[in-house]
């Protein structure tokens, strides 16, 4: 008698499945997502969403459910879309979900009711919750009647009695994220407003990449103005629909132009995991996937760097030839503060230590006058000094002014943040590109060229007179860029 089979029933509490599709859909509008999707994948060319205080309506103009499509729409996990993933009219790409979404509206409204037309009938489907959860059926009763010319093909999904108010901002702003509003023959009316993608202004860079797995296709945007990327970084969609939005490690390497880069890339062969927020990072197919979003966002970036560059050179051009003509023309005025000779070498100031950079002990620079006579005598009494060294870092620009027995020139040159804002080296200015204070007045040209001005008449009084007080350095400095700016 211990020989005999039973049979144990396998039964799901109906209050599980509302506490399952609470978790996955916490907010009303992530449900309303899904109905949108369940529209694009039947072929719908326009989608209606009303959102009211106590009431949300999802309307499409698809192909409509009879009572077998019905029966799939109610089933959890059904394998419908699966097995057929395009769509039979505009071969769409099904998006497809766990079908889980149904008992989730329960616990957002206390009534769903699902009107669809196919053919020649209408079907209607009352789901409440009080009575569903009070009732040990597991049936649905379907409502069949002849459609009438009213009725239109589709499918109108109502959520009445809301536990859950609906932000219309919101709501909007999640509809553009994430259903395929960039598909042929597809929009979405939101209270009788168009949703449509955000777009920004600016470079499109458009790619198709095959792979092993599937491809990979989308564009960059390089925006005109940085203030119309909301976030920076790629949308990265599967069917479509946005995942996540990422920069794929290039921000540790670039840092100019990154908050222009925006744009989008669909792989409908990646994998996601099951909250459908994220993929599965250590599949192959994602990591060959980040490698070459890595690779397209390095090109355009570094094609951004090397325009930024020339711009710049274009700017620190003009903009030091400027400079220093009006230094010229004010030293014509002040012949007096002129340097005596083309020889000066180096200088020499108690406390002024810059440091070393680029293998220079800028520390150790020391005045050599024209003068042979002074020089001799000033060996006679001191060590010889060693030969200085020069600067390795190669000028971006280089300007000249042109005296009668003088010759000073200045170049913007890059020496680190940490390096000096300028320094000189024989009649040689150099000016650091890198320096805080260079960049803060780079991008405000009033400010950019007097700092620049600032700069070579500190050096060039410097150059005429090694001894020197502060109050006549302040004076003849004065002088110039009273005389320069005066031109």
């Amino acid at each position: 008698m211990f020989n005999k089979t039973n049979k144990i029933r396998v039964t799901v509490d109906k209050s599980h499945l509302f506490t399952l599709g609470e978790k996955m859909y916490r907010e009303s509008i992530e449900f309303v997502r899904e109905l949108v999707n369940n529209a694009y994948d039947a072929d719908a060319t326009d989608v209606l969403v009303l959102i009211a205080d106590d009431k949300i309506e999802v309307a499409d103009n698809g192909a409509g459910m009879n009572t077998k499509g019905l029966e799939q729409f109610f089933t959890i996990g059904s394998e419908e879309k699966r097995t057929h993933g395009v769509s039979p009219k505009f071969g769409r790409k099904r998006i497809g979900q766990f079908g889980i979404g149904k008992f989730s509206a329960l616990a957002l409204a206390d009534e769903f009711i699902v009107e669809s037309v196919r053919g020649k009938y209408k079907y209607t489907v009352v789901f409440s919750r009080a009575s569903w959860k009070s009732d040990q059926s597991w049936d649905l009763p379907i409502k069949k009647e002849e459609a009438t010319a009213l009725d239109k093909e589709g499918t109108k999904i109502i959520l009445n009695h809301l536990t859950k108010k609906v932000s219309l901002a919101e709501a909007e702003k999640y509809l553009r994220e994430s259903v395929p509003l960039r598909a042929k023959k597809f929009s979405v009316y939101l209270n009788n407003k168009k949703v449509s993608a955000r777009t920004v202004p600016g470079r499109i860079i458009p790619f198709n990449i095959k792979t092993m797995y599937g491809l990979i296709e989308g564009e960059v945007i390089v925006a005109l103005d940085a203030r119309d990327v909301l976030e920076p970084g790629m949308e990265c969609r599967v069917k479509q629909v946005l995942i996540k939005r990422d920069l794929f490690g290039v921000e540790r390497k670039y840092h100019h132009g990154l908050n222009k880069i925006t744009g989008s890339v669909n792989a409908d062969f990646l994998p996601l995991i099951s909250a459908r927020t994220d993929f599965v990072i250590d599949s192959p197919e994602y990591k060959l996937f980040y490698q070459l979003m890595q690779k397209q966002l390095e090109s355009v970036l570094a094609d951004l760097k090397k325009q930024s560059e020339t711009k710049n050179f274009k700017k620190i051009n003009q903009e030091l030839a400027e400079v220093m003509k009006q230094i010229k023309d004010a030293l014509i005025l002040n012949p007096d503060f002129v340097p005596a000779g083309r020889a000066v070498t180096r200088l020499k100031r108690a406390g002024r230590a810059v440091g070393a950079l680029a293998g220079v002990d800028l520390d150790k620079r020391e005045i050599k006058n024209k003068n042979e006579t002074a020089v001799k005598t000033e060996k006679s009494e001191k060590p010889e000094a060693q030969p200085e060294p020069k600067i390795q870092a190669k000028p971006l620009v280089v300007k000249k002014i042109r005296l009668k027995k003088l010759g000073i020139s200045c170049g913007v040159v890059s020496l680190g943040e940490d390096g000096p804002e300028v320094l000189s080296q024989g009649n040689l200015i150099y000016i650091n590109q890198d320096h805080p204070l260079y960049q803060k007045f780079y991008k405000k040209r009033e400010q950019f060229i007097l700092n620049l001005m600032r700069l070579i008449t500190q050096e060039i009084v410097l150059m005429k007179k090694s001894r020197i007080t502060a109050a006549e350095a302040f004076s003849w400095q004065s002088k110039l860029l009273q005389d320069a700016l005066s031109k």
